[in-house]
């Protein structure tokens, strides 16, 4: 699994993500925020708590912990899987 070395969360609910090897994408989480595990995300100000965590990306205090029912997290999977499509 690629190892995640540095994320940036930009202003149109994209991510650039940095791997290790120097390989970087331009993940676009529009659609994601939309579907129920990522609602919480759906303003900026919650999208942009982004955190490299282990071998994911998360989002611990997105929405405050009374709106999720689970920890938002993106695993390396999630995220290779999503740009297949």
């Amino acid at each position: 699994m690629c190892k995640l070395i540095n994320v940036i969360p930009q202003d149109d609910f994209t991510l650039w993500i940095e791997f290790e090897h120097g390989h970087k994408i331009l993940f676009n989480m529009q659609r994601l925020i939309k579907t129920l595990p990522y609602l919480a995300l759906n303003n900026l100000e919650s999208f942009r708590k982004v955190k490299i965590e282990d071998k994911m990306l998360s989002w611990p205090d997105a929405g405050g912990r009374e709106q999720t029912i689970l920890p938002v997290r993106l695993t390396v999977d999630n995220i290779l899987f999503a740009i297949r499509d």
